[in-house]
């Protein structure tokens, strides 16, 4: 009984090993051109305008105007979120390569400028892209509350009041937004700062 069981768990084995034989790690090369890629598209987004009035689409209500105006910051925000996440994540792994003394001097010279140049223009694009949606999203709520000003109750008042305590949060969730990406972009630069020092002990 136990010679069949063992020869049963040693297959096991083996057929793992064999089936994981062509999965590796990808090479410091392709880490380092990865990063480079996703912060240089980072860099590239360009902020997209938004209309702070936007007219009443035909045949809509004042409500799905809102529901039009609103998705479109909410949605653009996520993007931005995301964005920062990479630039975190690429820090935590260039620290953790940092960290890593077998592989610290190997990730150091196949880095060197590839990913410190692209940091800046990635945060840079960033800022402005939080920037523009700040600046558009106070627009709107300038254009409301001077609706309300203007129309008192008439004119689904309650619906642009509901839109305008969207916005403030909106506005309070832009804000965070900014102070992490300025952490993420931060942390990534000084990362690549040490990373550059390193390369030069590395010689």
């Amino acid at each position: 009984m136990v010679f069949p069981l063992l020869v049963a768990v040693v297959g096991i084995v083996v057929v793992f090993l064999f089936a994981n034989r062509g999965i590796s790690e990808p090479t410091v090369e392709t880490k380092v051109a990865r990063y480079a890629k996703e912060l240089r598209a980072i860099g590239a987004e360009v902020p997209v305008p938004m209309d702070s009035a936007p007219g009443l689409p035909p045949g809509g209500s004042l409500t799905a105007r809102r529901s039009s105006w609103t998705e479109q910051p909410n949605s653009r925000l996520a993007g931005l979120k995301a964005n920062i996440r990479t630039a975190d994540s690429i820090a935590r792994d260039l620290e953790h390569q940092l960290a890593t003394k077998s592989s610290g001097c190997v990730f150091a010279k196949a880095a060197g400028d590839a990913i410190d140049k692209e940091i800046l223009p990635a945060a840079a694009a960033t800022k402005n892209a939080l920037s523009a949606l700040l600046s558009g999203t106070k627009d709107r709520l300038k254009s409301l509350n001077e609706e309300n000003n203007a129309l008192g109750w008439v004119g689904w008042r309650g619906s642009r009041e509901e839109e305008i305590y969207e916005l403030l949060l909106l506005a309070h969730d832009i804000a965070i937004t900014t102070a992490n990406s300025d952490l993420a972009f931060s942390r990534l630069k000084v990362k690549a700062t040490a990373l550059n020092k390193v390369a030069l002990t590395c010689q």
